[in-house]
């Protein structure tokens, strides 16, 4: 009878291993950045740099740039995360059925009340600064991927708080005479799945679909383009789309089972077919409809379907990043917005940013903009 093993490799061991090896390949490579690797590190250490935690995020700083590999070890305790434990990191949620939503858009934020009434007076200070140059302001909210998708949440919970935003900034927005398009009908026949599984925007289906109730409140406020174009609509071969989610957990530089699976679209490319008796040399008249906005307007083809069912050029403005005042402001400053004004301003602001904390640059913008033009 042979005598059992002292030691026997448990399943559910090597989560333990690896986590434990890819520490030890950290302290390594620190080890050898800071023995080995020479360069300028951190002055002027003092027991008040200490205590405030100065030095130690001084030293952080620099080990992340001389650390060999430090990108890999990054990647690999992403991995680890998800393949061990489904964790996708703290500004990710997963749901079910592969669906992963942005932590942002369940953040109840302190003094949100404030911040949102302060936010419906920037856009109000917007809408004046427009109207004496005859610039029709349209606002369109979009909203969050988490308060549609709910059949996909499985456990993600929202705060009741956030229950009745839209409804309380579209009421703002009535209030100060502003026009807004409610997407809500629009994105909700889709039952969420108007949003990318793996990614916080709209998909080409949700883009559509808001391009066309847009197109259709402009056409009611009789503010549609007058141009009628026809564009060329072409279909691109199926293929995966990692979505800004996955890159925000870390996973899309890794394939597949190590990150979530990625959505599978057809990209539609929409091109303007030029009219035969316009020349090389003869003057094409500016687009009546401009978008600003944020990312959402540079996902899914938005603009391409506004565009396309308002069959008229629409110029897009928005910007990545931008937060909601961002493209606004550089806009107006742009010598286009003066030289070749539009006669419609869409403006798109996803649903999470109205209570977000406010800039203090976004808010001397906003004040400067009741000045008269000159």
């Amino acid at each position: 009878m042979n005598d059992p093993p002292i030691f026997r490799l448990r399943g559910s061991l090597l989560p333990g291993f690896a986590l434990a090896a890819i520490l030890a390949a950290g302290f390594i490579a620190s080890i050898d950045a800071l023995v080995f690797r020479h360069g300028d590190w951190p002055g002027g250490v003092s027991l008040q740099a200490l205590a405030d935690g100065d030095a130690t995020s001084a030293l952080s700083k620099s080990l992340q740039k001389r650390v060999r590999f430090a990108d890999a070890l990054v990647t690999a305790d992403r991995v680890f995360g998800w393949v061990a434990l489904g964790d996708l990191g703290p500004r990710v949620r997963r749901g079910c059925g592969d669906w992963l939503f942005l932590a942002d858009e369940l953040v109840v934020h302190p003094g949100r009340e404030q911040v949102f009434h302060a936010r419906l007076a920037m856009i109000e200070r917007v809408a004046r600064f427009l109207e004496p140059r005859s610039i029709a302001l349209v606002v369109a909210p979009v909203p969050d991927k988490s308060r549609l998708a709910t059949p996909y949440l499985c456990g993600i919970e929202r705060a009741p708080a956030l229950a009745d935003r839209l409804q309380r900034f579209a009421a703002g927005l009535k209030a100060r005479n502003i026009k807004a398009v409610d997407l809500l009908p629009a994105l909700s026949a889709r039952d969420g799945e108007g949003y990318y599984r793996t990614d916080t925007h709209w998909n080409e289906r949700g883009a559509r679909r808001v391009a066309e109730a847009i197109a259709a409140n402009l056409r009611r406020w009789e503010l549609a383009p007058s141009a009628q174009l026809t564009f060329d609509v072409t279909a691109e071969p199926e293929r995966e789309r990692v979505g800004d989610l996955i890159r925000l957990a870390g996973l899309d530089q890794v394939s597949r089972p190590m990150r979530p699976r990625g959505d599978l679209e057809s990209p539609v490319r929409i091109k303007q077919i030029p009219r035969q008796a316009v020349g090389i040399l003869d003057d094409v008249a500016a687009p009546e409809v401009t978008v600003i906005g944020t990312s959402f307007s540079r996902r899914g083809g938005f603009v391409g379907y506004m565009s396309l069912v308002l069959a008229a050029p629409v110029a897009n403005m928005a910007q990545d990043g931008g937060g909601v005042f961002t493209a606004a402001i550089d806009y107006f400053r742009n010598p286009a917005f003066a030289e070749t004004p539009p006669r419609v301003i869409v403006w798109e602001i996803p649903e999470r940013l109205l209570d977000e904390p406010i800039a203090a640059s976004d808010e001397r913008l906003a004040e400067a903009l009741v000045a008269p033009p000159r």
